[in-house]
């Protein structure tokens, strides 16, 4: 699976344009992220509403993106978008990858849907913390 070609080549100029444009180029860390973890994962880039990617099986992956833009590490404190507000839950996991000063993945952690809900569910109206997820998660890079 992975990424086509056109979508690697968008991978890498967005990369750039971030780069290019420094703290700017935060708009770019999502589709970066998502993108990231599609090549690191093998997953299909797939974004529609609920999730961003599909693995081979089929499975919907939800992707949330860190990237600290002062330091060399996120901050554990900061927070996390929910992950079931527009849509609700329709993703099978959640996947979270943090980003280092060149755009490059350099962990990503995974939690079940069910376990994401069930902490969410103690934070009504707030999302989870990055350290929360990071702690619970399991690291998949």
């Amino acid at each position: 699976m992975g990424l086509t070609t056109n979508q690697k080549r968008l991978l890498e100029a967005a990369k750039a344009v971030a780069r290019e444009l420094g703290e700017h180029g935060r708009c770019l860390s999502g589709l970066i992220g998502e993108l990231e973890v599609c090549t690191r994962l093998d997953l299909g880039w797939r974004p529609s509403d609920g999730f961003d990617a599909v693995t081979k099986k089929g499975r919907r992956i939800q992707i949330k993106t860190r990237k600290s833009w002062s330091t060399e590490k996120v901050n554990p404190l900061g927070r996390l978008g929910r992950f079931g507000r527009k849509a609700g839950y329709l993703f099978d996991e959640g996947l979270l990858v943090e980003l280092d000063s060149s755009f490059e993945a350099t962990g990503i952690w995974q939690l079940g849907k069910d376990q994401i809900r069930a902490l969410e569910e103690k934070m009504p109206g707030k999302g989870l913390h990055v350290g929360t997820f990071m702690r619970r998660g399991n690291r998949v890079l």
